[in-house]
């Protein structure tokens, strides 16, 4: 039974991080190791991962604020498995995951393969859940696997996408050389994480890298007539679509649609900067 590595980047969320631990520490595949790498948490993460007392588990603790594509590299550099799953501490993978996964793996025709993801979500405090990925094509860290030999071909992560879309421009370059399957059993929910002003700020900063993808692999399927992300101008233009394009848990989460608002609008600017500089037309 071949070897597979799980990464998982965390930073302040023990809470959602539990119930991730939980479920991969009871996989129905045996042969596996779970990497953690911690971007200089505030939280209890260490403590957490210490009290499963798992020789499964293996703690790193970064303590400078690297972006994302570099943490992940440094997770394969610590792997010692041939198989590379990737899933984020706010994600709950099914007790057979890893196994689902492994079942494409092992096939000669695939670098990767991507599995179905479930988000959580709440509209003024009721509870539903919605399929991410219907039919795969969206390749996020919160659920794919890769063999570290195509990793290794293409040179890892591009640290130039440090905030987002790293795991986008990745399946891109990996499909240049192979396949990438989809495997709808090979299922992860995606918990809640409410909106407050630091993950507003940061959301709307992720922009820049979608506008850097449409430059450097002419990705152009992501607009329509020229516009990126429609909805995001759409909530400019029309603020009382706001309730809708966002997860309000509550009607107290009302007041956060300023801030939502001021969001989009940041957002905008963002896109239309990069646009400018990379001397793209983008709308």
């Amino acid at each position: 039974m071949e070897l597979a590595s799980v990464i998982i980047i965390t930073k302040n969320h023990s809470s959602f991080l539990k119930r991730c631990l939980n479920n991969l520490l009871n996989q129905t595949y045996n042969n596996y190791e779970i990497i953690i790498v911690d971007d200089n948490s505030s939280d209890d993460t260490s403590e957490l991962v210490n009290s499963f007392n798992s020789d499964k588990l293996n703690y790193y603790l970064n303590s400078e604020n690297k972006g994302l594509a570099s943490l992940r590299n440094f997770g394969i550099s610590k792997s010692r498995g041939n198989f590379i799953f990737f899933t984020d501490a706010d994600c709950i993978p099914t007790s057979n995951w890893i196994e689902q996964g492994m079942k494409l793996l092992s096939n000669d025709e695939f670098a990767g393969v991507e599995g179905k993801t479930i988000v959580e979500s709440q509209n003024f405090g009721v509870s539903t859940h919605f399929v991410e990925n219907i039919n795969g094509g969206q390749y996020q860290t919160c659920n794919i696997a890769y063999k570290k030999e195509y990793l290794n071909k293409i040179n890892m992560f591009n640290e130039k996408y440090d905030l987002a879309y790293e795991d986008i421009d990745l399946a891109i370059r990996i499909k240049k050389i192979s396949k990438i399957a989809f495997n709808d059993n090979m299922l992860v929910l995606h918990q809640l994480v409410p909106w407050n002003i630091k993950r507003l700020i940061l959301n709307s900063r992720r922009a820049k890298y979608k506008v850097l993808l449409i430059k450097e692999h002419n990705y152009n399927k992501i607009l329509k007539y020229r516009i990126l992300e429609i909805n995001s101008l759409f909530q400019v233009i029309f603020p009382f679509l706001l309730p809708f394009y966002f997860r309000i848990r509550s009607v107290r989460d009302l007041y956060i649609l300023p801030l939502m608002y001021i969001r989009s609008v940041i957002h905008r600017l963002i896109i239309w900067k990069t646009a400018i500089i990379e001397k793209i037309f983008i709308i």
